[in-house]
């Protein structure tokens, strides 16, 4: 089966963006490559092998490409195509390949000097695939966070464990998140040594398996007095700013949800006699994809949250009930580890988890059991 996720339901690709050459290219190497070994991959974990095509079709170029100008498409509308077809086609290759992003928005962003040289030096490897660097940063909004940063001459020293890096073992770099004695939070890049052997002062600490996107390579991360020079350091801020635009980014639903959910359409389409189910999903799914993305494209950051969060938490919502319907008329064959519909319903209760916040968590919460 070689059609785009989505395709002949609400939710395809419209025409002038799968004529894009970066969405063509990475729809083509997701189609091709990762959808046929996706069970595989999920169990197994991502293989290095899959990185790599999507280093080839150009996927890790997507921070600051620019569509031809001819084509009427925004740099938005094509990332939140790859990361909808990626997500759709083999989740865990999508969320090990995403953990680039953080890093790779922080440079092109970077406007302090220290900042801007990190900038040269890192970013042309990074959007050519050559560089695969993962991130730990989320936990940053507790009340205490684990992983702090100590001032020493030179630099920082971080300690502290981190409770979820995923791609470790596959990544070479940490983009690390850590906090001061006096609330500052201190983003910085830090080496990872290959296949996932212990750098100095890094190391995997062993833990429960997870029961869903296991296939990550997502490990507990534990520094030990970890030295990272003022030249690796991209931003030191006040937690309270990093915590705020935290939650802003997101408020808004992902695009990832939105690939799940072409995901359980096409499983559905594929169920007979479920087909039209599979339509009526994607209809719905197509119209709260348009609402969610007029509404970030529409609004300044900051205003509308309330009207964002609500939409993200009724994706999440649909997202879920999906699965479940996939489980239904599966059967029992669902509850088999290497079967399509019990991997959707793993991966969409993931998704209520990904990127959250407490606004969120509420959110979702209420809607999901606003009935009671």
């Amino acid at each position: 089966m070689h059609e785009a996720p989505g395709a002949g339901t609400a939710l395809a690709t419209p025409p002038e963006l799968a004529a894009d050459p970066l969405v063509a290219a990475v729809t083509e190497t997701a189609v091709r490559e990762l959808r046929p070994q996706a069970e595989r991959t999920a169990a197994e974990g991502v293989p290095r092998t899959h990185l790599d095509a999507l280093g080839s079709c150009g996927a890790y170029g997507l921070i600051g490409y620019e569509p031809a100008p001819s084509s009427g498409l925004t740099p938005r509308q094509v990332a939140r195509e790859v990361h909808e077809v990626l997500a759709a086609v083999d989740p865990s290759t999508w969320f090990v390949w995403t953990q680039h992003v953080p890093l790779a928005k922080a440079l092109v962003q970077a406007a302090d000097p220290v900042a801007a040289a990190l900038r040269e030096s890192w970013l042309p490897a990074l959007v050519r695939g050559e560089r695969r660097p993962t991130a730990g940063f989320a936990f940053l909004r507790r009340p205490r966070p684990p992983v702090t940063a100590e001032r020493v001459p030179g630099g920082w020293r971080l300690a502290g464990r981190m409770p979820w890096v995923t791609g470790w073992g596959v990544a070479d770099s940490l983009y690390a998140g850590a906090v001061t004695g006096s609330d500052e939070v201190v983003l910085a890049l830090v080496d990872c040594a290959p296949g996932g052997r212990d750098a100095e002062g890094l190391s995997a600490v062993d833990g429960a398996p997870l029961w869903a996107m296991g296939g990550t390579h997502t490990a507990s991360v534990e520094l030990r007095g970890v030295f990272v020079p003022d030249a690796r350091v991209l931003g030191v801020l006040p937690r309270a700013d990093w915590i705020r635009a935290y939650d802003l980014e997101n408020a808004d639903a992902q695009p990832a949800v939105f690939g799940q959910l072409r995901a359980t359409a096409d499983f559905l389409l594929r169920s007979d006699p479920y087909g039209e189910l599979g339509l009526r999903l994607a209809e719905k799914a197509a119209r709260l994809r348009t609402d969610a993305y007029a509404l970030r494209d529409g609004l300044p950051a900051g205003e509308g949250v309330g009207d964002r969060l609500s939409l993200r938490a009724a994706a999440l919502d649909l997202a879920v009930r999906a699965a479940a319907a996939c489980v239904a008329v599966a059967g029992g064959r669902a509850i088999q580890y290497g079967h399509t519909a019990g991997r959707l319903s793993r991966e969409a209760q993931f998704h209520l988890i990904q990127a959250q916040t407490t606004p969120l968590r509420t959110e979702t919460a209420r809607l999901m059991l606003g009935d009671l």
